[in-house]
């Protein structure tokens, strides 16, 4: 969450004109089932997400002007926190409606590479904690995760958009075969500030 805060500070920070995009605020269900990840039921609690998105950038016109976003999850139980940076590209369907799929990086606050308990010379007492670890905590495999994400948006006004998000935290089997991933969907609200 201090990497957020710190991106969204350096972004603040730019001149006025860059300044031209959106901020966004939203509310997460945490940890949803959807068969894309493995279901943890304790990592409970909601997920706020705010972030800010630039306008199309003309210097990326190769790759369709995508828009650089950048994110920050804080849960409300105590669970995964996270903060992300990447892509997005839009795409109106109408006057009031568009999708954004976009694709970035994530770091998190969840513990990784969990002890095996199954190490020789473990007491029994040591055994059970770690067995207990590996079954009701979340061990995402790796601290870098890829961050795909999609949204479905409705135009209230110029200015105000509401969006429905679906935000995915994985490695792909890259940092190793622990990879149960994690699937957060929620609605925020986007305000366009700017020219």
């Amino acid at each position: 969450m201090k990497i957020a805060v710190a991106l969204s500070a350096a972004a603040l920070a730019l001149p006025a004109p860059a300044l031209a995009g959106e901020a966004f605020l939203g509310a997460y269900a945490h940890a949803v089932d959807l068969h894309v990840a493995i279901d943890y039921s304790d990592e409970t609690g909601a997920q706020i997400v705010g972030g800010y998105r630039t306008d199309p950038v003309a210097a990326l016109h190769l790759i369709g002007r995508p828009r650089l976003y950048v994110l920050g999850a804080a849960n409300t139980a105590g669970g995964i926190d996270y903060a992300a940076a990447g892509l997005s590209w839009r795409f109106d369907l109408g006057r009031r409606f568009y999708v954004e799929p976009g694709i970035g990086g994530a770091i998190h606050s969840g513990d990784v590479n969990f002890p095996s308990p199954f190490d020789p010379g473990l007491s029994a007492a040591e055994q059970a904690r770690r067995l207990n670890h590996v079954r009701n905590d979340l061990d995402l495999g790796s601290r870098v995760l890829f961050e795909p994400e999609l949204s479905l948006g409705w135009r209230a006004t110029e200015r105000l958009a509401f969006e429905a998000s679906w935000i995915h935290l994985s490695h792909a089997q890259l940092a190793g075969r622990q990879n149960p991933g994690l699937d957060d969907v929620g609605v925020r609200a986007v305000y366009r500030f700017g020219p």
